[in-house]
C-alpha cells in the first residue's frame, strides 16, 4: 500500500471512530510504529488531524471525499509534468477555464509564462496562485464553498459560468476510461464540469495514473468528445489509437 493511500484509509478510520492509538494503526496496516508516527506528523502537517500522545484525533471540517491536500501531495512529480504538458493547449490573449482540482492547481503558476490571460476558475487555491503572477485577469465563480475548503459549487457557480465562453477548458477527473469516459464521485463537482466543458472552445483532460481504468457514477463527458488529454505513460495503446482516431489529441507527460 502506498503512502498517501494508507493516509486516506487512516482518514476513514478516524472518521468513523474519531480517535486512533498508533499501535492499532500500525497493526491495522502492518507496518511499524514508526511508520504510523510518520504519516500522522504529515497528515498533522496538512491540517488533517491532530495528535495527541501515542495517537490522533481527527480535526472537524477535515472534507469528506479523498482530502484535497492529500490528493494534493500524491504524485506530485507527475502532475507538474502534465501540467506542463498542459501549457502547450494556452496561447497568449486567449480565456481559460480552470476547475478546482489538485492536478489542474499545478498549472496554475505556469500560466504566468503567458501574457494576457484571462483565467477563470472555480478553485480557491488556484485564484490564490493565479494572483500572485500579475499578469492575469483572474475571475472566480463565486458559490457555496464545499467542505473542502478548496472548490466552489452550486447554482451562482453554474450560473456564472453559463454566460461566458472560454477558449480552453482544463479539468481533471476521479475516474477516465474509454467505455465511460471522465467521471466524478461528487455530484455537485459533476454538474458544474459538465458547465465548464459546454461553455469551452477545447476541452483538455489532466489525468495522473492513478484515475486511469477508475470509472464513478457521475459522467462528465465522452472519451472522444475531449479536445485533449494529458496523462501518464500508462494509456493502453488501444485507447490512445481509438482517442487520436477520434481527433482528441494525447500528450503521455
Amino acid at each position: 500500500m502506498l503512502a498517501v493511500e494508507r493516509m486516506q484509509e487512516i482518514l476513514h478510520w478516524l472518521r468513523e471512530r474519531r480517535v486512533a492509538t498508533v499501535e492499532e494503526l500500525a497493526e491495522k496496516f502492518d507496518v511499524s510504529g514508526a511508520t504510523i508516527r510518520r504519516d500522522l506528523e504529515r497528515m498533522e502537517r496538512n491540517g488533517l488531524l491532530q495528535r495527541t500522545h501515542g495517537g490522533a484525533v481527527l480535526m472537524e471540517g477535515s472534507g469528506q471525499d479523498a482530502p484535497f491536500l492529500l490528493r494534493q501531495a500524491q504524485s506530485r512529480q507527475a502532475k507538474e509534468r502534465i501540467a506542463r504538458a498542459a501549457l502547450t493547449f494556452v496561447q497568449d490573449g486567449q480565456t481559460v477555464l480552470m476547475d478546482s482540482s489538485s492536478t489542474t492547481l499545478q498549472l496554475a503558476p505556469l500560466l504566468g509564462q503567458r501574457s494576457g490571460l484571462t483565467v477563470v476558475t472555480n478553485g480557491l487555491r488556484a485564484a490564490e496562485m493565479l494572483g500572485e503572477c500579475g499578469n492575469i485577469q483572474v475571475l472566480c465563480t463565486g458559490g457555496r464553498l464545499r467542505e473542502n475548503a478548496v472548490s466552489l459549487v452550486g447554482g451562482t457557480a453554474m450560473a456564472f459560468l453559463a454566460n461566458i465562453q472560454v477558449d480552453v477548458a482544463f479539468i481533471s477527473c476521479r475516474g477516465f476510461s474509454i467505455e465511460a469516459g471522465a467521471t466524478e464521485g461528487s455530484i455537485e463537482e459533476a454538474e458544474l464540469k459538465r458547465v465548464m466543458l459546454a461553455h469551452a472552445r477545447r476541452k483538455v483532460l489532466l489525468c495522473d495514473y492513478s484515475k486511469v481504468g477508475e470509472v464513478f457514477l457521475h459522467k462528465l463527458i465522452d472519451a472522444k468528445e475531449l479536445s485533449g488529454l494529458i496523462c501518464e505513460n500508462v494509456l493502453p495503446e488501444d485507447a490512445r489509437a481509438y482517442l487520436e482516431q477520434h481527433g482528441v489529441q494525447v500528450i503521455q507527460a
